[in-house]
């Protein structure tokens, strides 16, 4: 099963360079699967690379973005610049992707933020639990996803943006579609049972059908608006109907778009701090050296942002083993062979207080063809994404998500079902 058409098409700028970015929004449906994850989980899913003809229509990155878009979560998918006619080119460093990846991230940052400070201000009982935030990527993707630096130092990027910049323009536009999400979540909250209409995969009698295709363009300031055209080079379809629709759009939004509460738009944004959500990794097929060094010209990933603290150096992956990460891939992949790929999993899952699922599909390749590698990629994914259901304890914590399982003595637990291998941390 594939994506259904994006509730929202979209662009913000990149952090890297201004150039624009094509991205998309998809919501649930609400049903008994995906109650639990339903309004508090929220995922982003990176394609493949562009040169080889990766973007956010590639088959993987359909398949697992409905993987997650059925178990609750909200998705977020984009371009890389250049990817199937995307603004841009393909950098030869992966530094330029690294910086549209943070952006997207900063984007749904803000966004969470938005969405769940609109609950408690009317009244929602969607607060009761922190977010789940899933940092996803197929191939290329995953390269990228996995080199993104800790939450707080994406956050500190949008906590006081200046006006006019890209981190200040990408915050009005997730505030802005933070109110039609809630309003179609709102549409949603009445209780479920086996019999209701939800439960079926329609809609009830007085919730409004949710805006399919809707397309969001323009930004904030003008000065803005001509920064990033002439610095885009290159323009995709999406972004073609986003700017062709933007005075439409526009008269439509303007009551509701502009600068925060407490704002000074002639100096710094005063915004208060990001509410932060509980982060976790999905790697689908990930790339490892040497191929991995092809796309990057073998130079080290480390995101940097003029005049911003970026952090300590760390551990290569050390997120991907402090944060529940789950990494998904066949035996038979053709780019990293499955000896390589299980020391590297065993590795990060051997790591002290790893929180780092491995699921190892017998047979199965790069490109997950076969119909049944398909299914145990999804069912795979379903099964780790229980492992994050919000529980009424841990309503009372920060973290909502667990550790993984393990046994007694710390040891890692493996296990086979149905030729499907799994390891955690």
């Amino acid at each position: 099963m594939s994506l259904p058409k994006a509730n929202c098409s979209f662009a913000i700028p990149s952090i890297h360079d201004d150039l624009e970015l094509d991205c998309r929004l998809y919501y649930p449906r609400i049903t008994e699967q995906t109650i639990q994850l339903f309004g508090k989980s929220f995922a982003i899913v990176a394609h493949p690379y562009a040169p080889l003809g990766g973007s956010y229509d590639d088959p993987v990155v359909r398949l697992a973005g409905s993987a997650l878009l059925q178990c609750g979560c909200i998705l977020a998918t984009f371009n890389f610049r250049g990817a199937s006619g995307s603004a841009g080119r393909t950098s030869w460093t992966g530094k330029a992707e690294l910086g549209d990846y943070v952006s997207v991230y900063g984007f749904i940052l803000c966004y969470i933020d938005a969405l769940y400070r609109s609950m408690v201000e009317g009244g929602s009982g969607w607060t009761s639990v922190p977010p789940v935030l899933i940092l996803g990527g197929y191939s290329y993707g995953s390269i990228i996803a996995s080199h993104l630096p800790p939450t707080d130092i994406i956050a500190a990027l949008w906590e006081s943006p200046l006006p006019g910049t890209a981190e200040s323009e990408i915050r009005l536009r997730a505030v802005d579609l933070s109110r039609d999400t809630k309003a179609y979540l709102d549409s949603h909250m009445f209780p479920i049972t086996p019999s209701s209409p939800q439960n079926r995969g329609g809609y009830g009698e007085d919730a409004k059908r949710p805006n399919r295709g809707a397309i969001v363009g323009g930004y904030e300031s003008d000065a803005a608006s001509r920064r990033v055209g002439r610095e885009s080079s290159g323009r995709s379809i999406d972004g073609d109907r986003v700017r062709q629709s933007i005075d439409r759009v526009r008269r439509k939004i303007s009551p509701r778009v502009g600068p925060s509460p407490g704002s000074d738009r002639k100096g710094q944004t005063a915004v208060p701090a990001l509410l932060l959500p509980s982060v976790a990794y999905v790697l689908i097929s990930p790339l490892l050296p040497p191929v991995a060094g092809f796309t990057t010209m073998f130079s080290k990933l480390k995101f940097t942002r003029k005049g911003r603290d970026t952090g300590p150096q760390r551990e290569e992956y050390h997120e991907l083993a402090v944060h529940p990460c789950c990494c998904l891939f066949g035996s038979r992949d053709v780019f990293t062979s499955d000896r390589k790929l299980q020391r590297w999993t065993a590795d990060l899952a051997s790591r002290p207080g790893s929180r780092f699922t491995a699921i190892r599909v017998n047979a199965a390749g790069h490109f997950w063809h076969e119909d049944e590698d398909s299914v145990r990629l999804r069912r795979g994914l379903a099964e780790w994404l229980r492992t994050l259901t919000p529980s009424e304890e841990d309503a009372k914590e920060t973290d909502i998500v667990p550790q993984s399982a393990r046994h007694a003595d710390g040891s890692n637990e493996q296990h086979k079902l149905e030729g499907t291998t799994v390891r955690t941390g």
